[in-house]
């Protein structure tokens, strides 16, 4: 019985670290700016996906048109949500990155850089997304 107790102190204490951490860079006016503007890419991506799941009238969409070949990926319309989960595992990785260098002395540079990064990796997200409403629709 100790033992469960001991890992969920040491769980509560990670969670009061990591809110405190949190609560640290999102002080900062740019990362807030930011974030904001990447979780609304990332929900219109998401939007985007329903839209077309919502749309696709059989199970099976197109995923990919290469202009040698033509179609070259056909999968389940369920697949058409990858692209913004890929982009939100961006945003979760981008976040404990941005954690674990919220101490450092050039933080700032290394926050701009990330993030910026992960707002053109949303809009391009969002271009093959686009893509595949046209090669559907």
């Amino acid at each position: 019985m100790n033992f469960f107790i001991q890992i969920y102190d040491q769980f509560t204490i990670f969670l009061a670290k990591s809110r405190i951490l949190l609560f640290g860079l999102y002080r900062v006016l740019f990362v807030r700016v930011y974030f904001t503007f990447i979780i609304l890419i990332n929900l219109f991506l998401w939007w985007g996906a329903y839209f077309m799941y919502s749309r696709i009238g059989q199970d099976v969409a197109i995923l990919h048109y290469n202009v040698d070949f033509g179609v070259d990926l056909i999968g389940h319309k369920k697949y058409l949500f990858l692209l913004p989960l890929l982009g939100l595992i961006f945003i979760l990785i981008n976040k404990i990155m941005l954690l674990f260098l919220i101490k450092k002395d050039d933080f700032k540079f290394l926050s701009y850089f990330l993030l910026s990064f992960l707002v053109l990796l949303n809009i391009f997200l969002g271009l093959s997304l686009y893509s595949v409403y046209l090669i559907n629709f």
